[in-house]
């Protein structure tokens, strides 16, 4: 399926992630104690293999920890959100939400129970906010936290589908740790996204 996005629409994207992740970002900080820097968002139509690579460079690591969430809204829109940090970076988050005193053989069993907590909270702050813009309702599953490479966590059906991925790296300043917020989406829901952001922003 081809989509040609406009310069004006890619604009309009941009500032409907920036939007959904701005409460969301301070909600993270305080659960972290400390401040949260966000990037300006990138929107880019890209095939979902070649995501994958990009992500395993980005991060610099072969391992990732991801923990996402599928939401769907009354609509045709739907996406997967993923938060996405190097492994060994997802053991120190942890450690900031627990306090730097923790033993680290105690993090092993609350690490993933840890992180499904802030991909929930997170996650549903961004797409409440999605929903309040567009006037809809949404729904989303249960967290999921995973650890692999990049190619394992996209792994799809459809390795050249072309899909549309809004990236926001966040980065927290004193651990000086580094992720990104991916909000994925198939052609179907690129559709839906479109319509909903013109109505929004009146294009």
């Amino acid at each position: 399926m081809l989509i040609d996005l406009s310069e004006i629409e890619l604009d309009a994207l941009a500032e409907t992630f920036n939007l959904a992740l701005g409460e969301a970002a301070a909600m993270f900080s305080a659960m972290v104690h400390e401040e949260v820097a966000l990037s300006v968002p990138t929107v880019e139509l890209i095939r979902r293999s070649d995501l994958a690579s990009e992500l395993q460079a980005s991060l610099h690591s072969s391992r990732l920890c991801a923990i996402r969430q599928e939401f769907e809204s009354n609509s045709r829109f739907r996406t997967n959100i993923m938060l996405l940090f190097p492994e060994h970076s997802s053991l120190e988050i942890v450690r900031c939400m627990l306090g730097d005193s923790t033993p680290i053989e105690q993090l092993t069993e609350l690490e993933q129970d840890t992180l499904a907590e802030v991909g929930n909270i997170i996650m549903n702050s961004c797409m409440s906010s999605l929903a309040n813009l567009f006037g809809i309702r949404m729904t989303g599953t249960l967290p999921q936290v995973n650890a692999e490479d990049a190619h394992g966590l996209l792994s799809e059906d459809k390795p050249q589908e072309v899909i549309l991925v809004a990236s926001i790296s966040m980065t927290l300043s004193a651990h000086n740790l580094s992720g990104f917020v991916l909000f994925v989406m198939d052609p179907e829901a690129i559709e839906s996204l479109l319509e909903q952001v013109r109505l929004a922003f009146k294009i």
